[in-house]
């Protein structure tokens, strides 16, 4: 049988497969990207991208509420939500237009359908058989529901589903406190939608810094959500709500048949990898969520990057993901970094700097956060950032960068005013320095 043959083959046009195939065709292999869906994969059609124009145009909406503070007077008239979502899809179809230029760009063939291994360098794509040297497996992960409650798309509904609703429910419970959790609960209440969060853990974010999680579930009920925690029956009485969105974990995808190539998987089927992204097989990689590991958008970028690399040249690139920065978008968003081997430092002094305290953020009128740093006593050496705040999203990049270095850079370097030299003067009170906050009465 005759074969479409490449050098490479990657599987998903998500973060990790797009980079992947686009940096080895930069490296001159002959190179085929297979995707099921639309190009740009979970991130970009039903994930990270659309949540963050909704939440950037209910971040809108609140500014024009507020221009008053500036001697405006605004008069927000009753809109579409179904207009809204049109808007969003026209971004995220333009977007994607981008993306599928870059790939033209590079001669990369984008083959459309499912993939499945038929063994270790063939693949079903499609209608088509492909033969590739190497393979890189980015497919990217999938809704999980809850035993007994399927998602029908109507009234149980996905991660997916919320993201295409035309108009805002009168009603909805998440179960699930994580990121997604609260991000959606911030959208859904900011748009009309009557909200509870339901987390059977004892706190939302469980996996965080507490205070980050308490200072979110006070913002969140401020707008109006009902925060139900350590909460085991929450769907005991979903009758009471119009949706109810599950937002509890991701799955992978069954159809990719990895054991016709003798790929390697864990217990709930995540595709275990090394460090250079490789799988068991030698040919074979693997980026991305379907690893099972930080499940997020720019470390599969990351991995695909160092597996095409590898795949391509022979090099032997390793992930380094001792310092990795995380985002919630509530509302104000939250955001943290720290080294990977934190929990081994036993001298740890933490200094903490409230938005209250900051000129830039008196002036933009968004004081409601802080922003709390961690410090190893013995080095001064800076170990980890917590935000909650106006651009918490943003000032994590410097924050990820300082712990990149190791070393807190001097007050000249922090222009005046902004809201990132809020991190210097967190890291400062530490050690009882910060010259820009109250003294504390003892």
């Amino acid at each position: 049988m005759s074969y479409e043959k490449y050098d490479i083959a990657v599987i998903g046009s998500g973060p990790g497969g797009f980079t992947a195939a686009v940096r080895a065709a930069q490296l001159g292999a002959k190179t085929a990207l297979i995707e099921k869906s639309e190009i740009g994969g979970t991130c970009l059609n039903c994930g990270c991208m659309p949540t963050k124009f909704l939440w950037q145009a209910l971040k809108t909406k609140q500014k024009i509420q507020k221009s008053y503070e500036y001697g405006f007077k605004a008069d927000l008239k009753p809109f579409s939500f179904s207009d809204l979502i049109s808007k969003k899809d026209k971004t995220i179809a333009n977007i994607r237009k981008g993306m599928e230029l870059i790939l033209s760009s590079y001669s990369i063939d984008v083959i459309k359908g499912r993939s499945s291994f038929k063994d270790a360098n063939v693949l079903n794509a499609g209608d088509k058989e492909v033969f590739a040297d190497k393979i890189i497996i980015s497919a990217g992960t999938m809704p999980a529901s809850l035993k007994g409650f399927d998602f029908d798309g109507k009234k149980i509904i996905s991660s997916t589903d919320v993201l295409n609703l035309k108009e805002i429910p009168e009603s909805v419970l998440i179960v699930g406190g994580g990121a997604i959790g609260i991000e959606m609960a911030t959208i859904l209440a900011g748009f009309g939608s009557k909200t509870t969060i339901a987390e059977y853990e004892n706190r939302l974010l469980p996996a965080e810094d507490a205070e980050i999680s308490q200072e979110i579930t006070k913002n969140l009920q401020r707008q109006g959500v009902e925060v139900l925690t350590s909460c085991s029956n929450a769907l005991e009485n979903i009758g009471n709500y119009e949706k109810v969105l599950i937002v509890t974990g991701r799955g992978v995808c069954k159809d990719l048949n990895t054991s016709n190539a003798g790929i390697e998987t864990d217990g709930k089927g995540f595709i275990i990898t090394d460090e250079a992204c490789r799988t068991n097989v030698k040919n074979i990689y693997a980026v991305g969520d379907i690893t099972g590991k930080n499940m997020l958008a720019y470390t599969a970028q990351n991995e695909g990057t160092i597996a095409a690399e590898n795949a391509v040249k022979g090099n032997k690139l390793a992930v380094n993901n001792h310092v990795i920065p995380k985002v919630v978008f509530s509302m104000p968003p939250a955001a943290s970094v720290k080294v990977a081997d934190f929990e081994n430092y036993k001298s740890v002094a933490l200094g903490k700097f409230p938005f209250t305290a900051s000129g830039r953020a008196f002036i933009e009128n968004e004081r409601t956060g802080f922003i709390k740093c961690a410090v190893d006593k013995n080095t001064e050496k800076p170990l980890a950032f917590w935000i909650i705040g106006a651009h918490a999203d943003e000032l994590v990049n410097t924050a990820a960068q300082i712990l990149k270095n190791g070393n807190m850079p001097s007050r000249e370097m922090f222009f005046h005013p902004s809201l990132g030299e809020g991190l210097f003067n967190a890291y400062e009170d530490t050690f009882g320095k910060c010259t820009e906050k109250q003294a504390i009465n003892k």
